[in-house]
């Protein structure tokens, strides 16, 4: 009978040396794995909060600013355009926030009109001379809904850039995503339709291509802290605007103001079914807005500004 094999203990030790070695790599490669995760997630973090968070306490290693300073800056902002804005010549001098807030208010009827089936025949954002700060021109889509959108939109628009302000480490993408929108706007819907529009067209082509560049410069070329509080600032405007125009409204309806425009979107609203009067859809924007606001300061600047002076006066 042929002899039974016998085991070859030196091969036997070589394959379980290797099968170590095969262990030991793949616990490296793991590990390797775990820590380039974790430098990943280190690297859209600071401080122990991401890019889409709020700033936290002490967290200034990227933007220069703590979450008090950042509630803080929201505050001295608000009340500064509350009180520069009556001012004759600080008043001139926000020209040029003026024209965004109209640009808001039109491109916020023509989105409306487009997305109910409508398309733009023209829209301007200057002076026609006849009481109107800026027009759009629809045909088609849902009037009921876009002749609303001016307003409505631009508190909305507004609420929405005060609620980003939380968050500087966005503001200067948010800031190069409005010049990019508004630059589009312009050259589609504004310089797309000036044959129609004529002067009123070109002089709103070249302030939408000029706010666009400003906005773009702005996005690439301000520090974080400093992009922060121009989206905050705009935000603060366009809500104020979107206020005081809607404002301006009911006192018309109710006969407190003079107005030199022979119609407006409350009294092109009235004129629809079910008829309802002007004033009344003025108090209804008014309110909207008005709520809208409040809630979105309460919920974003709000609650931090009272949390801030709770705790210096219990220290």
């Amino acid at each position: 009978m042929p002899s039974k094999p016998q085991p070859d203990k030196k091969a036997d030790g070589l394959l379980g040396k290797e099968k170590i070695k095969i262990k030991e790599a793949k616990k490296s490669l793991f590990g390797n794995i775990v820590k380039a995760d974790a430098s990943a997630s280190n690297s859209l973090s600071v401080g122990g909060s991401s890019a889409l968070s709020p700033p936290v306490k002490g967290d200034t290693q990227t933007t220069g600013f703590s979450s008090s300073f950042n509630a803080v800056g929201f505050w001295v902002l608000a009340v500064l355009s509350l009180f520069l804005a009556q001012m004759p010549l600080v008043s001139f001098l926000f020209a040029p926030v003026t024209q965004f807030t109209t640009m808001v208010h039109e491109l916020s009827h023509a989105l409306v009109c487009i997305v109910t089936g409508g398309f733009v025949t023209g829209l301007t954002i200057v002076g026609d001379g006849a009481g109107h700060g800026g027009l759009t021109f629809c045909r088609g889509g849902m009037p009921f809904f876009y002749t609303q959108a001016g307003y409505l939109g631009t508190a909305v628009f507004g609420s929405l850039l005060i609620f980003v302000g939380q968050y500087p480490r966005l503001s200067k993408f948010i800031l190069i995503f409005l010049a990019t929108a508004m630059a589009a706007a312009s050259l589609f819907l504004i310089g797309g339709n000036v044959l129609s529009t004529g002067l009123a067209g070109v002089g709103s082509f070249l302030w939408g291509i000029a706010m666009s560049a400003f906005l773009m410069y702005s996005g690439i070329k301000l520090k974080p802290h400093t992009a922060n509080l121009l989206l905050l600032f705009l935000g603060i405007q366009t809500a104020l605007n979107s206020f005081t125009g809607i404002l301006y409204l009911v006192q018309l309806g109710l006969g407190l103001s003079p107005s030199s425009a022979a119609w407006s979107d409350a009294s092109n609203m009235a004129s629809m079914p079910p008829y309802i009067p002007a004033v009344v859809w003025s108090l209804f924007w008014f309110l909207s807005s008005v709520a809208l606001l409040t809630f979105t300061i309460w919920h974003t600047y709000g609650k931090k500004i009272f949390k801030i002076s709770k705790k210096k006066t219990i220290a």
